[in-house]
């Protein structure tokens, strides 16, 4: 039989929530942000009351030194540093320690709240707390309140049957003695609830974190998957508990509209998005599985694990955060994205390469020192091939590690932007534009990397919206966005036209090719009818001096409103080809 990575250990609820206080067992969030609802939470205390299991803990014996840990608990713990980490029941516990200890929980949004849980002592049922249960005199509000006089429980419960007499009296009716036995028995059975014996598997410290991460997934089908990124994220909060806050500041900042902070209309990072940033500008590290190995203090030569190289690490951690999370260099890289045409979220089709992009603008800007303007134009290039060209699509972390190889040997700037321009023009070649992108466009998938790219080059080239005075940049800001989109997809070819001459596939009338943006009243105003019938009107809304170049830019063939329909859909994909070169090439 083959060793056992773990052992199973009962545990009371009471014995689990000191060691979180203590300091000696960690909530280290690897299962991200506290995503469940307070009716599961209801739902959980109830299978409690009565007797109903409610799964194992799975904790994993991670001690190996290190600073004080981050936790829900109080502060003032006895261990610097957890001994063991719970990685499967977090969200449980994290929901009784709540609950119990009233400590307010940081959801997956980061906003800080409480979780309120009414109890009925006479039904010994759980609710959601809301006004009405606040203003029930025959209802505990919040259960934190229990469990925080435990230690005067006696008196604690004798003034709620107290309350509830008294607010019975009011209406003529009398409390009975058999409902005084009830209350006290049913809230007394509610504070053994921290006796609930909870069985814990308890993995060894020899398992490493490929082991812990497939155990978590073969045992917990229901949860996700743990990826090195939760483990990286694990380790700072353990050794660097300001460092993750941090993190999630900038992230939370990001989200909320406010000046000085992280916001933009583009892009609201997460930690691991933070994460991989850090790895790769910082530690050329683009493979997280090594990362985490490296800031665990691991000898790539020796293959042995050192404090010594964990601390240096660390310390290598907090200078590169610092550059990666000034708000400055934020907002200057958001510009790069701007300047590439790309000025709304909705036409942003990767995140991989809005992450990696970011990482080559730090690059250039801390160690190669290059001038703002220089920098921004390259970034844009850069962004722009690899959103439309999927650079970082397939297998996002070893294009990085293939950059990052190639980076080894640039010293200076100039070679810098060198090699950048050599590896946008090997994906940018003449066959790219020419064949490849007609045939990419060739689809009816909404969220097309060339269909954006080709979006983007009409802001990049200030081209006009199709029968209008405005431009497509102007439009395609969020902040013209009102209760209906400033911008909407419009069917060149109407479905219903369409239909009517027998094209009933909507893979066929979705292409990418019949789809110009024009504003929204016009679309109204457009409806179905034929496009030979519609251009009449809607031609007039052009000068006849501006039609070509408005036809250029729009992809739109002369006359092409009496074309065959497919004939319309294979020029209008070449011409559209050549609008996302003239786009990157104007950058």
């Amino acid at each position: 039989m083959a060793n056992m990575l773990f052992t199973p250990v009962p545990r009371t609820l009471k014995d689990i929530i000191m060691e979180i206080e203590s300091g000696k067992l960690g909530l280290p969030e690897l299962q991200r942000g506290y995503v469940w609802k307070a009716t599961k939470v209801r739902d959980l205390l109830d299978s409690m009351m009565k007797g109903y299991p409610i799964g194992y803990l799975m904790i994993w014996d991670s001690s190996d030194g290190g600073e004080k840990v981050k936790q829900i608990g109080m502060d003032g713990k006895a261990y610097s540093s957890p001994k063991s980490l719970i990685i499967d029941g977090q969200q449980r516990m994290t929901s009784l320690y709540a609950v119990m200890r009233r400590k307010e929980i940081i959801d997956e949004k980061f906003n800080p709240r409480y979780i309120t849980i009414s109890f009925n002592p006479f039904s010994r049922e759980f609710e959601v707390g809301d006004n009405a249960k606040k203003r029930a005199a025959e209802w505990i509000y919040d259960i934190s309140e229990v469990f925080l006089n435990e230690s005067k429980s006696f008196n604690y419960i004798s003034g709620i049957v107290k309350t509830i007499a008294e607010s019975r009296e009011k209406t003529g009716a009398t409390l009975s003695d058999d409902e005084r036995q009830i209350i006290q028995q049913n809230l007394m059975d509610l504070l053994s609830l921290g006796s609930y014996s909870i069985p814990t598997l308890e993995i060894n410290g020899s398992a490493d974190e490929e082991s812990v991460a497939d155990i978590f997934v073969r045992v917990n089908s229901g949860g996700e998957s743990l990826g090195e990124d939760d483990f990286i994220l694990t380790l700072i909060s353990v050794y660097w508990q300001e460092g993750r806050q941090k993190i999630e500041d900038f992230c939370r900042s990001a989200k909320v509209p406010k000046s000085g902070t992280a916001y933009n209309f583009l892009f609201e990072p997460s930690p691991t998005h933070i994460i991989r940033v850090a790895m790769s500008f910082g530690f050329q590290r683009a493979r997280l599985h090594y990362a985490y190995m490296l800031l665990r203090g691991r000898d790539f030569e020796t293959e042995v694990y050192s404090d010594v190289l964990r601390i240096e690490q660390f310390e290598k951690l907090k200078l590169v955060l610092d550059k990666v999370l000034h708000v400055q260099s934020w907002h200057e890289f958001i510009k790069c994205i701007e300047a590439a045409g790309f000025v709304s979220k909705a036409l942003i089709s990767s995140q991989n390469a809005l992450v990696y992009s970011y990482v080559m603008y730090l690059i250039g800007k801390h160690h190669y020192a290059m001038k703002e303007s220089d920098l921004r134009k390259l970034i844009a290039k850069w962004f722009f091939m690899a959103s439309v060209s999927g650079y970082y699509t397939s297998s996002p972390e070893t294009a990085m590690e293939t950059d990052l190889a190639d980076l080894r040997n640039i010293k200076t700037a100039a070679d810098f932007v060198a090699l950048l321009e050599r590896k946008i023009s090997s994906k940018f070649t003449n066959d790219f534009f020419n064949i490849t992108l007609a045939n990419v466009l060739a689809t009816s998938a909404p969220r097309n990397p060339a269909w954006f790219g080709y979006c983007a080059a009409l802001n990049v080239l200030d081209a006009k919206v199709l029968f209008s005075t405005l431009h497509t940049r102007e439009l395609f800001s969020p902040v013209a966005t009102g209760t209906k989109n400033a911008l909407e997809k419009h069917h060149l070819f109407p479905k219903a036209y369409l239909g009517k001459i027998g094209i009933t596939d909507d893979r066929d009338r979705n292409q990418n090719a019949n789809f110009a943006f024009i504003e929204w009243s016009d679309n109204i105003e457009i409806l179905d009818t034929s496009p030979a019938e519609y251009m009449k009107e809607q031609l007039a809304k052009i000068s006849v001096l501006d039609r070509p170049s408005v036809y250029e830019l729009h992809a739109l063939p002369d006359n092409w409103e009496h074309m065959d329909y497919f004939e319309f859909l294979k020029q209008r994909r070449v011409m559209m080809a050549t609008v996302i070169r003239k786009g990157f090439e104007r950058l």
